[in-house]
């Protein structure tokens, strides 16, 4: 797991002075959870079909979304992953394997950084679900709070 914090209280403070109202940076963090499950859900589907290119995109996706929302484990896991596709271009795996909603070794084609990646995949569902957690309850704060 990363040592990154999950959240990031002081970019959440920076980006709330920079809208200038509390309901708006409250807004974009909204929506930034509505998509973050679409957005691991691109990964899941980019690795299903050993699409590099769709795989990197929603890994940039996710890791500028999250910085953004001080989302800070998560942006930093996805400039790992960034990292490690960057090192390890190939595959070596068809390209075509149909999408699987939940992804297994078993699922995705055979090869070590796909199996690197299916792995990571979890750990990476698991800490968008605390960050989800920690961003409803920062939510939920704020909704208390007066507007900026």
């Amino acid at each position: 797991m990363p040592t990154a914090p999950v959240l990031d209280h002081d970019a959440l403070r920076g980006l709330g002075e920079q809208l200038e109202s509390s309901e708006i940076l409250c807004g974009f963090l909204r929506r930034y959870l509505a998509l973050l499950d679409q957005r691991l859900g691109r990964l899941e589907r980019s690795l299903a079909c050993a699409d590099q290119e769709g795989w990197m995109d929603a890994v940039l996706s996710l890791k500028t979304s999250s910085t953004m929302a001080g989302a800070q484990a998560l942006a930093q896991e996805a400039d790992d992953l960034q990292r490690e596709s960057v090192r390890c271009p190939s595959w070596s795996a068809p390209v075509g394997s149909p999408p699987s909603r939940s992804l297994t070794a078993a699922t995705v084609p055979d090869g070590p950084a796909l199996t690197r990646r299916v792995q990571r995949m979890a750990q990476l569902r698991a800490l968008a679900a605390e960050t989800a957690r920690q961003l409803q309850n920062f939510l939920q704060q704020r909704d208390g709070a007066p507007s900026s």
